[in-house]
């Protein structure tokens, strides 16, 4: 077998294993299998131009940076000045706008546009890369989102050259309800982060909504208002598998049957499916559980693959449960 034979097997028996009723060989369309395909080709326009070896890892890492939106050379500061700005195709920020933030300019890098500079009126020049990170829910592990991260530039100030690392700063966050008339959340705790060589460093930034603003509180006071939460993290757990089971499909179309059959249930029958599977993740409440509130688990019980916590009765109960909502909307 030779090396794009391996890698045709390779991505047939992974196709296979995602949806068996796909043929690798058809034109028709599964979202799944078309990733597998498609990373076939690239394999083959690699080998096709003869690459092995030590040009094949080199060829590799420039895609790699390609595909990640990240340049192959550093960015200078002259980037940021290679074109002329405040023309109809490069537009700047208006001088009344800028003041108004107390600065002097805000551009944009033309070679990678998640990088900013700025500069104030004084002369102090900063640069901020809104791509660098993400945020990650610490009690829904699966969920990540996009936020400010100012304290991430005063930790890891971005100066130049600047060379983008691969791979992404981690940061890990929790987020909750103490007064219900404040929304979906009004106080969060910024814990700490990874860098994208996997270093752990400790961030200790909690706030909380006072006044229609988030101002910054101490450890104690985070504390404090953790105990008295208004949320429930099994509710926040319930409500992430439910999505998870709705949305775990291969295609857009079964996503869009699988929650058009569930929202056509009767209210009664959905109310008692989602009450119940709160108290199955109840289970979520004890903290030495939450090692168990991750991607990879919740995956799992979505799929019914109760192998890797087969030794939990109470994650495998909810597995069955997610199975018996699945069959009745199938």
């Amino acid at each position: 077998m030779n090396m794009y034979q391996w890698a045709e097997n390779e991505c047939r028996l992974a196709c296979g294993k995602e949806n068996p009723d796909h043929n690798f060989d058809s034109d028709d369309f599964d979202y799944g299998c078309s990733c597998y395909k498609s990373a076939l080709k690239a394999y083959k326009s690699l080998l096709d131009d003869g690459h092995s070896g030590m040009s094949f890892s080199f060829t590799k890492r420039i895609l790699e940076r390609l595909m990640d939106n990240q340049p192959l050379t550093p960015i200078t500061d002259d980037d940021f000045f290679s074109v002329e700005r405040g023309t109809e195709e490069y537009p700047m920020e208006s001088d009344e706008y800028l003041k108004e933030r107390g600065l002097k300019s805000d551009l944009q890098c033309l070679r990678m546009s998640s990088l900013f500079r700025t500069e104030t009126i004084d002369g102090c020049v900063k640069y901020h890369d809104i791509d660098r990170y993400y945020y990650v829910d610490v009690e829904c592990p699966s969920d990540t989102y996009s936020s400010s991260a100012d304290f991430l530039d005063e930790m890891f100030p971005i100066t130049m050259p600047y060379n983008p690392e691969v791979g992404k700063y981690v940061i890990y966050a929790q987020t909750f309800l103490s007064d219900v008339n404040k929304g979906d959340f009004d106080t969060k705790g910024i814990l700490y982060l990874k860098t994208p060589s996997g270093e752990k460093v400790d961030v200790g930034i909690y706030m909380t909504e006072k006044d229609g603003k988030m101002v910054r509180i101490n450890r104690d006071e985070y504390e404090d208002l953790l105990k008295h939460r208004v949320d429930k993290l099994y509710k926040k757990v319930a409500n992430h598998l439910l999505w998870t089971l709705l949305s775990n499909s291969a295609s857009d179309e079964e996503i869009e049957r699988r929650e058009r059959a569930y929202n056509g249930l009767s209210t009664t029958m959905k109310l008692g499916f989602e009450e119940h599977l709160c108290e199955l993740c109840k289970f979520f409440e004890n903290p030495e559980h939450w090692k168990y509130n991750t991607f990879s688990i919740s995956q799992a019980l979505c799929k019914n693959d109760t192998e890797c916590f087969k030794d939990v009765p109470e994650l495998v109960e909810i597995a069955n449960y997610l199975q018996t909502i699945l069959k009745v909307i199938e």
